[in-house]
């Protein structure tokens, strides 16, 4: 069994419950994904998977052949293309599987599926779940978090760097991820820091972590700026199995809609999600049963599609009063659990 999805690190996330999905309707079978290079670390040695193929982001033609040949070779009877991009519908294709899920209305690519999944519904782990259920085989019909499998190493290269750093053993960890790849994701970088001062002033035990990633350092800095030192730290463009494994050790993970968001809920960490243009049922369909909470305030534009915009009430509008209600309550059950 094959699953296609090259690239968007939440994007990979969303299609783990329509992966195990499958997995389900058929004990025992061999299953492979094919991901853009930087994002198969999040994959590599999860036991779900045989063979995690890399591919680079503009591949050439030889690595295009190159791949090819190792589909062929892992010959998967069944293959899920959950991008449909003009690559990923080739690769799809090329596979060699017998069975291909894809969606139509896109153009020929359409044409190289032998099955066309027809989603109905908002949440995008449920849309994925639509190419599972094209076959006729069971699939989720209420939210599902992903699940990502803990990576034991590295969490321990992730407990060793925090000593280092002076992170004292037994502090509860709260991180907070203020970057994102567009501005209409983005909350203010002193919001962050007044919600993180309320979490300091109100609980003794906490440690607040500040992650960023490349080209993100200022926007953590800013956030640390008024922090004290001892009771906060950068945490700066780590290996992403690291990281991840960083976002399993925190007992609360804060973020704007931005893949360390996914990546925070797929390891089991109760994460708030600070939705801005994006509905939460739609891009954050996670349960509340499960830890999580979405902070969204429906403005007269939302939802709306617009990575950059001069209006953007949608953020303004996510108050720091607003967010510490959320994690208030969420850092109490984490304090039980």
């Amino acid at each position: 069994m094959l699953f296609v999805r090259p690239r968007f690190l939440g994007d990979v996330c969303l299609t783990l419950p329509a992966v195990d999905a499958a997995l389900a309707a058929c004990p025992g079978a061999r299953a492979a994904y094919v991901t853009e290079a930087p994002l198969t670390p999040l994959l590599a040695g999860d036991p779900r998977f045989d063979k995690v193929f890399s591919v680079p982001a503009r591949p050439t033609l030889g690595e295009t052949l190159s791949l090819v040949r190792e589909l062929r070779a892992f010959a998967p009877d069944v293959a899920f293309d959950f991008f449909c991009n003009p690559r990923s519908a080739v690769w799809t294709r090329a596979s060699g599987a017998r069975v291909r899920v894809g969606y139509p209305n896109k153009g020929w690519r359409s044409a190289l599926y032998t099955h066309h999944a027809r989603p109905r519904v908002l949440s995008s782990t449920l849309f994925h779940a639509a190419s599972v259920e094209s076959l006729g085989w069971p699939a989720p019909k209420q939210a599902v978090s992903p699940r990502l499998q803990r990576n034991e190493a590295a969490r321990d290269e992730a407990r060793a760097a925090l000593r280092e750093s002076g992170v004292p053993d037994g502090a509860r960890l709260v991180g907070m991820h203020p970057g994102a790849r567009w501005p209409t994701r983005r909350w203010a970088p002193e919001r962050f820091a007044q919600l993180a001062a309320r979490v300091l002033a109100t609980h003794a035990d906490a440690f607040l972590l500040v992650t960023a990633g490349p080209g993100e350092s200022d926007m953590a800095r800013a956030v640390l700026a008024s922090l004290p030192a001892g009771r906060s730290h950068l945490i700066e463009s780590w290996p992403l199995a690291r990281f991840v494994a960083l976002q399993s050790l925190c007992a609360v993970f804060v973020c704007g809609d931005s893949g360390p968001l996914h990546t925070a809920v797929a390891v089991g960490t109760p994460t708030l999600g600070l939705m801005s243009r994006n509905r939460p049922a739609m891009f954050f369909p996670y349960p509340e049963s499960d830890g999580h909470r979405a902070y969204w305030s429906r403005v007269e534009c939302s939802p709306c599609d617009r990575d950059e915009c001069g209006d953007l009430r949608c953020l303004t509008r996510l108050t720091v009063d607003g967010a510490w209600t959320h994690l208030e309550s969420m850092l109490a059950a984490s304090a039980t659990r």
